[in-house]
């Protein structure tokens, strides 16, 4: 016997052990490390940093312009066949064998380009910048995805918890319901209506453990982790109800304007389209390039060696100016010039608009978060209501004085209360984080 009480404590403190060891290795993540990690993987904003990773080096480029070209080229042959000689008396053929090398080097610069390198840089100066702002901008939409997935799990387990007292509560209720049946206080009929109630909301616990589940993988999906692996989110420091800061609309929609990257983005893009109606002008303008040439060679069939034939007797040293004036190029530059205009209204347009949407957007936003206010402070007054409108049901009916059904209504109106009061709450966060994202200002810490 005692044999088998050590054994049975040996298993316990094995389990117990196991279990422990499992706790402390589930992975705790906060919001900060989901927005770090959403930062980190998300595939659209890594390609968008490739993007102003190629625009860096278009913008090294533009800079490279101003620098000579300069080459070098090396051609060796072998020439057999008949091949005509001069001689004293007229001329011979003979069948021979030549080896020729020839080499040469070859620099050009270019003077002047109708302004083109210079515009040239401008632009990849002002697209570099579009591309910053449109990382930023997709950045924020990066948190904000993160942040609203991670909250809506933060809720989902708020009315779990709160499906879960109430089965509790109703299955304490549903005991001492059948006391007071074998007692012969109340009829047998109020037994089994709460027992069927009681397996509702069961049910309802279920499906709030499964969308709990279904919005966590959601989450695991946006942060690309381990499908397999576990993990539980921290609400530290975001169960704070906002403060109302009470600005108006007109300063939000400054702010926006102010803010946004998106919008700074087009904006940087407006410049960089009129810019390059500037660089397709100089195609009407001519051009100036120096060069410089340098050239020599060898063949077996002049006597002399190596060094003096292609030191003494064969190079040549060519240096020049390229002027080249546009006269008539079938209307090319004429049309490069008239895309461009057109892309620069497109942009200009796409620009405006977003002013719009922008505008729409933050007054959207704006309205929202007003009546998740007001949402939010009447929800905790119908809270409390239906919270002291329960107590009083269920003394009644422990009293003999209410029925059932009573105490059925008034544990409902609680537990939606209950329900709303926290989906109140949550929406108020949200609608702030939203308010935030609309005007350009959502960071979190």
């Amino acid at each position: 016997m005692f044999r088998k009480n050590i054994l049975f404590a040996f298993l316990f403190s094995l389990l117990s052990y196991s279990g422990l060891t499992q706790n402390q290795q589930e992975k705790v993540i906060s919001l900060q490390e989901a927005i770090a990690i959403g930062l980190d993987r998300n595939v659209g904003l890594r390609q968008a940093e490739n993007q102003l990773m190629s625009l860096s080096m278009d913008q090294t480029q533009a800079k490279m312009a101003y620098l000579p070209n300069v080459s070098l080229n090396v051609r060796a042959t072998r020439q057999v066949g008949q091949q005509f000689q001069l001689v004293e008396d007229g001329f011979e053929i003979s069948n021979v064998q030549a080896d020729r090398l020839s080499g040469g080097l070859s620099a050009s610069l270019s003077i002047f380009e109708g302004f083109n390198r210079q515009n040239q840089m401008r632009i990849s100066d002002l697209e570099y910048k579009a591309q910053s702002e449109g990382i930023e901008r997709e950045k924020q939409n990066v948190i904000f995805l993160v942040a609203q997935q991670y909250l809506q799990i933060l809720l989902d387990q708020q009315l779990l918890e709160i499906a879960r007292k109430n089965v509790e509560n109703q299955n304490k209720q549903l005991d001492r319901i059948e006391g007071f049946t074998k007692t012969g206080l109340r009829p047998q009929a109020d037994f089994f209506t709460q027992n069927a109630s009681v397996k509702q909301l069961e049910m309802e616990y279920i499906e709030a453990e499964n969308t709990l589940l279904l919005d966590k993988a959601q989450l695991t999906q946006i942060l690309q982790l381990d499908p397999l692996e576990e993990y539980v989110i921290s609400s530290d420091g975001l169960m704070d109800t906002p403060q109302d800061e009470k600005l108006e609309l007109a300063e939000l929609f400054n702010l926006a304007i102010e803010n946004r990257a998106d919008l700074k983005q087009l904006k940087f893009r407006t410049q960089s389209a009129n810019q390059n109606i500037e660089s397709m002008k100089s195609g009407y303008l001519p051009n100036l390039r120096a060069f410089y040439e340098y050239g020599t060679q060898y063949s077996s069939l002049n006597t002399l060696n190596y060094r003096d034939q292609l030191l003494d007797l064969y190079p040549t040293n060519i240096v020049g100016l390229n002027l080249n004036i546009p006269i008539f190029n079938n209307y090319i530059n004429k049309a490069n010039v008239e895309r461009a205009k057109v892309n620069l209204h497109n942009t200009q347009l796409d620009f405006e608009n977003t002013e719009r949407i922008i505008f729409q957007d933050v007054q959207n936003a704006y309205l929202n978060y007003n009546a998740a206010i007001k949402r939010f402070e009447v929800s905790n007054a119908a809270f409390e209501a239906a919270e002291e409108a329960f107590k009083v049901q269920e003394e009644r009916y422990n009293e003999g004085i209410a029925n059932l059904a009573d105490l059925s209504l008034a544990n409902q109106e609680y537990v939606t209360a209950s329900a709303n009061k926290e989906q109140a709450r949550f929406t108020l966060i949200f609608q702030e984080m939203i308010l935030e994202y609309q005007v350009g200002t959502l960071e979190i810490e």
